[in-house]
């Protein structure tokens, strides 16, 4: 009967180093599950910005790395979030033989992907419309619009 209390303490030690593997196991699995859910809405809701170069843009290497370096700041800008959250993908495309450099990134660092860096190179939202609005004079009957004059076959 003397080592009765010995057995219950390694007993109940046993059971409190159980309970706090399986708590700290379900607070792990928790908190990977909130990181995970964090990276889905980060990616999901991220900014894109199309760079624009004029026909004579020629960047010095001095702009060059400064664009590079503003670039790099994006992990910086963000904060505490997920790496795969936090990456810049730049794309480069070409339409009717005009270059077109795509940013997309966090929409945290949307004001930083916006900034314009190059002298002669225009940022635009590539998701805008980029319709002119209709002018209207008072007194002047509108000009027909083109698909109009095309039914008309003028």
């Amino acid at each position: 009967m003397g080592q009765s209390w010995l057995v219950e303490a390694v007993w109940g030690v046993r059971w409190w180093t159980l309970a706090a593997v399986v708590g700290s196991a379900a607070a792990w699995g928790g908190a990977w599950w909130w990181w995970l859910r964090r990276a889905r809405a980060m990616l999901s809701g991220r900014t894109v910005v199309a760079l624009v170069p004029a026909a004579g843009f020629d960047p010095s290497p001095e702009e060059i790395d400064r664009h590079a370096a503003r670039l790099a700041r994006v992990p910086a800008v963000v904060g505490w979030a997920p790496r795969r959250a936090m990456g810049v993908r730049l794309r480069l495309s070409s339409t009717q033989s005009r270059l077109s450099y795509r940013l997309e990134g966090p929409s945290q660092a949307a004001a930083l992907l916006q900034l314009q860096d190059f002298a002669d190179v225009d940022v635009v939202d590539p998701y805008a419309r980029h319709e002119v609005p209709r002018i209207r004079f008072d007194g002047v009957p509108p000009l027909p619009r083109e698909s109009d004059v095309e039914r008309s076959g003028a």
